[in-house]
């Protein structure tokens, strides 16, 4: 009988494929780059047809890697970045616009002009975007007539693909963030979709997280395998670090750093700059959390280590590890705006406090904690504003996670523990976990085999010296 799990994570910049024992143990894993463009000025898109490809390409490099074959595989689990969009032809089952990335902001005016008529979207949204590609293809109206026209984020068009044109879906973690969704219904807004004059025919079919949505076609993966879970990628990462439970919280910290807390069954609005999200909806159960975002943070680090000269990443974080502090010096990491809390876009970065005594070491250290300070604003923002207690460990994956410096700087700014996942993307591994739960191979408490951390950063300095700190790097980078 098959029982192997494969998780599928299209992430903005890597798709990753992680074959998963059904005790937990990763059996092999593959990855490929996702490569983007920016044709102009605000406009990030990317190729669908070729996610598509490179997609088979790493499933078919997971399973080769263990030993395995199609026929093994219990479910797949997919797990994608949100609320990007691409329309395609159902009857060629080719894209007829580029895949445009949820950080293009060509949408913005339209998001205010939606805003003014009542309905709450911003730029990032496919709601803000997905009219001018509509407007854009040719013989629309013959495509909807003949019921051909579709569109959906990138795990629509991949489960269409994998299933060889026989679903068209998404789930609600998956289209909450679209804008598109009505929270009062969990149903598609058709007053937002006939203000917008598109038609939902094209829409994907909503469908719980987990459970059987399609099979793949045996012609594209050599096996009927249960597609058993779709979930949006932080969510996914919630579950991935066992995290669902109310006030648990993970740390998502790559180019950008994402904090999640789960709400549970309690829907909870904490203003504009930490929105809630459906974590999950199966039957009749939907959960919640909310979330907050640093912009800029891997990319923050990158970009101080080119501009200043520092070497390779490797050779940053010795130099940071070699600096007992950052001699005042400081660094807001604001270079694509403030997020959470603060929810400034138009903020700009800075590094202050430098002096004819300030070397590479301090630079690195600055950079390093003025990461560190904005997880620790995020985090007790989203707390006091919950009202949810705060556990006594935070949970982190990503690929800055890497870092034992910042880890251990993150550690001490937080005041607070923080464990590693040893999967430094939790995102494919709680893809697996929905899938597994998705065809009855695993219930909500048999995450143990999957959910492992190999190290546990633990603060080295005082509660009263961390909370100092932060109240100083705050009157240099904001004023007092």
């Amino acid at each position: 009988m098959p029982e192997l799990l494969l998780g599928l994570d299209v992430g903005t910049t890597t798709l990753t494929a992680c074959l998963f024992a059904p005790g937990g143990e990763r059996l092999s894993q593959a990855a490929a780059p996702v490569r983007t463009m920016t044709p102009a000025p605000g406009r990030v898109e990317q190729d669908a047809q070729g996610i598509w490809r490179s997609a088979r390409r790493v499933i078919r490099r997971a399973l080769t890697g263990a030993g395995r074959h199609a026929n093994d595989l219990a479910a797949i689990g997919i797990t994608s970045q949100r609320t990007s969009l691409v329309l395609w032809d159902r009857a060629t089952g080719q894209p007829l616009t580029p895949l445009v990335v949820w950080s293009d902001l060509r949408g913005a005016a339209r998001a205010s002009e939606l805003r003014g008529a009542g309905y709450g979207i911003v730029a990032q949204q496919a709601a803000a975007k997905l009219e001018e590609l509509w407007i854009g293809v040719a013989d629309r109206a013959q495509l909807l007539a003949q019921r051909r026209l579709a569109w959906g984020n990138i795990d629509s068009f991949l489960i269409w693909k994998l299933s060889g044109g026989a679903a068209h879906v998404t789930d609600r973690s998956q289209a909450w963030p679209t804008g598109y969704l009505d929270l009062g219904t969990f149903n598609w807004n058709a007053a937002l979709i006939e203000h917008q004059g598109l038609d939902e025919s094209a829409f994907p079919a909503l469908v719980d997280t987990w459970g059987e949505m399609a099979r793949t076609d045996p012609a594209v993966l050599g096996a009927a395998t249960p597609i058993a879970a779709n979930i949006a990628d932080q969510q996914a990462a919630l579950v991935g670090q066992d995290a669902e439970a109310p006030g648990a919280c993970k740390i998502t910290l790559g180019t950008s750093a994402t904090v999640d807390v789960s709400t549970g069954a309690q829907f909870v609005y904490g203003g504009p700059t930490i929105p809630p999200f459906i974590l999950s909806s199966v039957g009749a159960e939907t959960r919640f959390c909310i979330e907050g975002m640093v912009y800029s943070a891997g990319s923050a680090l990158d970009w101080l280590r080119r501009s200043f000269r520092l070497g390779s990443f490797s050779r940053f974080e010795a130099i940071a590890a070699t600096t007992p502090d950052s001699g005042h010096v400081v660094m807001l990491p604001a270079l694509q705006g403030l997020g959470a809390p603060h929810g400034d876009l138009g903020r700009r970065g800075l590094v202050g406090g430098l002096t004819l005594a300030t070397g590479p070491g301090e630079i690195a250290r600055a950079g390093v904690e003025g990461v560190a300070f904005r997880v620790r604003e995020v985090i007790e923002h989203i707390y006091a504003q919950s009202g949810l207690s705060r556990p006594d460990v935070l949970r982190a994956d990503g690929g800055l996670t890497n870092s034992d410096v910042f880890m251990q700087a993150q550690a001490d700014i937080l005041g607070t523990p923080v464990a590693r996942h040893v999967l430094r993307e939790a995102t494919a591994c709680g893809a697996a976990i929905c899938a597994g739960r998705g065809v009855g191979l695993l219930t909500p408490s048999d995450t143990a085999g999957f959910v492992r951390h190999d190290r546990t950063f633990r603060p080295a300095i005082s509660a009263d010296e961390s909370s100092a700190r932060l109240a100083a790097w705050r009157d240099q980078v904001y004023g007092p």
